[in-house]
Parts: C-alpha cells; structure tokens; sequence
C-alpha cells in the first residue's frame, strides 16, 4: 500500500513524457508549449506541464495528443477529477482508441470508482490487449473482493512477465483469500526465490502455510524472518503461535498480515 502514489506517480510521468513526439500538433505554437509541457513533466512540475498543455489545446483544440498529456498530468498531480474530464473529451475525439478508455479506467481507480473503471477498462481490452489496463482492472476486482477474475487478470500480466513481483504478490492474496493455499504459497515462494531476504514474503508464505495447516513450514519462515530481521515483534507472535498450534490442537491462528490488498 505503501508503494501506491510512487508507482501511480511513476507511470503518469512516463506516460507524459513517452507519449510520442508531438508530430500530432497542428500549429507551431501548440508544439511549442507541448515541448514545454513534457519538459516540465519529465522535471515533476505537473501544474506547471498542465497549464502549458492548455495553452496547447487552446491553440490546437482538436488534437487528442494534448488531452491525452494533459490529463496525465493532472492524475499526476492527484487532480483526479480534471484528469477524469480530460480522457473522457479524448474519447470523444478518438472513440476507437484504447488510450482514452484505459487512461480514464486508472484514474477511476484512484478515485475508487471500481465499477467504473473495471467498465472502462473492459472497453479498453476489448480494443487491444494491454498489460496495463489488465494490471488496473485486477486491482479494481480485488478491491471489490471479486478474487477470480483478480486471479484472472493477474494471470494476463504475468503471462507477458513471470516475474512480475508486484502482479504475483497481488495473485498470491486472492488465491490466499479465496483458501487456495497451495497456490498462494508457489506465488510467495516465486516471491521468495528471487529475493530471498524479503521479509515480507516469508512473512505472507508462513502465514499462508499455517493457514494450510502445515505449521512447521510457518515455524520455518518465521523463524527466517526473525534472522534477518531479530526483534521483528510481529515475527515473534506469528512463531509462537505456529509452535503451539504445531504441537497442539485448537487455539486461534495469528493475525492475517496484509489484510487489505496493496494498490497499483
């Protein structure tokens, strides 16, 4: 949860700043203020970029580029509802785009429209196949606690890259929530192989192993936090109760840790 306005704020200043040379201007002074507005952007400054691309939209109103640049950086700025206003004139002036849909389905997502953007991002995968867009609308299902089409839409990302860290995290807490242990521990065991001192991990496979009844295996993982991390007090909980519950019956299993999913 930690990581949402970083990763949220990372790819809005990629999008600004990729989002093609400005060849789609219709005047020099639209591309004029455009170039200006993206260097603005790549610099953070984005109510400083959006004022620039509104100059460019007034001299050039009918490129959906500006828009489209515009309104990422109002979703950078966290101005969610102008951002929201901004992709939605870009479907009216590309209405057989992906961009303006899927655009428009993250912003939802941040303004906790879920319903909302999982419809625009429909729309948008309907178009054309997009990580992205299968990123945000997995989100916005695990949100909603609809954790089979999330494990869905996380499997559409991690078939494009394995190793996704962040996608098989994500998976790994609906299958968890959905009491599919033996498929959330091979998530965070994937999580676990490729970095074997996240903490986090071990932390989530040992819950999800005494979760599955297999309480030595949770014993062994937070016992690995533990050495990584000495004096972790959730660590210490979660390891004494593992050991009661390994050698007796009954008791009630330790807090769930991660109880909300993290965001995009």
């Amino acid at each position: 949860m930690k990581n949402h306005k970083a990763l949220i704020i990372g790819a809005s200043v990629a999008a600004v700043c990729l989002a093609g040379p400005i060849t789609r201007s219709h005047g020099q002074d639209d591309a004029e203020f455009a170039r200006k507005a993206v260097a603005l952007a790549k610099d953070k400054k984005y109510d400083e970029a959006a004022e620039e691309f509104t100059k460019a939209i007034k001299a050039s109103p009918k490129s959906p580029r500006h828009y489209s640049n515009r309104g990422k950086a109002y979703r950078a700025a966290n101005k969610f509802n102008e951002a929201v206003a901004d992709f939605t004139k870009l479907i009216e002036l590309e209405p057989d785009e992906a961009e303006g849909y899927r655009e428009r389905g993250k912003v939802k997502v941040s303004l906790k429209d879920f319903d909302g953007a999982i419809t625009d991002l429909d729309k948008a995968l309907t178009i054309g196949e997009d990580i992205d867009a299968y990123r945000f609308r997995a989100f916005a299902h695990l949100s909603k606690n609809d954790f089979e089409k999330a494990v869905e839409d996380y499997s559409a990302v991690l078939e494009e890259n394995a190793g996704d860290a962040q996608a098989l995290e994500r998976r790994a807490f609906a299958y968890r929530s959905m009491k599919k242990y033996d498929e959330a521990i091979a998530d965070y065991t994937k999580l676990v192989d490729k970095s074997p001192k996240d903490t986090e991990a071990l932390r989530n496979r040992g819950y999800a192993y005494a979760l599955s009844g297999d309480h030595t295996k949770a014993e062994e993982d937070y016992e690995k936090v533990l050495k990584i991390k000495p004096g972790d007090a959730d660590a210490e909980t979660r390891l004494k109760a593992a050991k009661a519950k390994a050698t007796a019956a009954g008791g009630a299993p330790a807090p769930a840790p991660g109880a909300s999913p993290p965001a995009p």
